[in-house]
């Protein structure tokens, strides 16, 4: 079976349980089950697989949320309590109960963040240090700006994590795991919830 994942910059592929991203795998004339919030890289996926389906137009979900994304939909969707965060591109945070989804925000994620400073001023034009310690304060720009960043994101998921387990996936998630005791990261969190969809709609 192969799963695709387009997100707003990459394709990410799961096959046979292995997952791929666009560089590593070329697919053509196959059966893919997708999800997509690109528009521009799903007629390009069509293109070369025209039997592929859209998995957005079958999944179930119990949200009030208006217009709430495919791939955060398919990253709750296996999620009955807790907090789960994708990192990628953007940052989303989501609050399930009782396999209900509460709500959640989205911020920039952490590359989107680095690059905003330069708008501010040229000298803050630098690249983050990931080795930030949220404990001491910072002594140079690179770490002030690193910090700031960083900082906020732990503190908006803190907000509204308190003691609940937190889910982390995406290409930034391991990274922002380490800063919470109770988390843990799923690296095909969503490939799951669209392993699920698949389940139901064979069901």
């Amino acid at each position: 079976m192969i799963l695709c994942d387009i997100g707003n910059s990459y394709f990410h592929f799961n096959i046979n349980g292995k997952i791929f991203d666009e560089a590593q795998c070329s697919i053509k004339n196959q059966k893919v089950y997708f999800i997509s919030v690109n528009a521009k890289k799903t007629k390009e996926l069509l293109s070369k697989n025209p039997n592929s389906i859209n998995l957005a137009k079958y999944v179930t979900f119990n949200t009030h949320y208006q217009g709430l994304g495919i791939d955060r939909i398919m990253a709750c969707k296996t999620i009955e309590e807790g907090v789960v965060v994708d990192a990628g591109s953007a940052i989303t945070i989501d609050i399930m109960l009782n396999s209900l989804h509460l709500g959640g925000y989205i911020l920039p994620g952490i590359n989107a963040l680095n690059r905003s400073y330069k708008q501010i001023s040229p000298i803050l034009d630098q690249h983050f240090t990931m080795q930030v310690d949220l404990k001491i304060l910072p002594s140079t720009t690179i770490e002030a700006i690193s910090y700031g960043s960083i900082g906020m994101i732990v503190a908006m998921i803190e907000k509204v994590a308190k003691n609940k387990k937190i889910y982390f996936t995406g290409g930034d998630g391991m990274y922002l795991a380490k800063f919470f005791k109770n988390s843990i990261y799923i690296k095909d969190l969503v490939f799951r919830g669209m392993h699920q969809t698949i389940k139901e709609i064979k069901a």
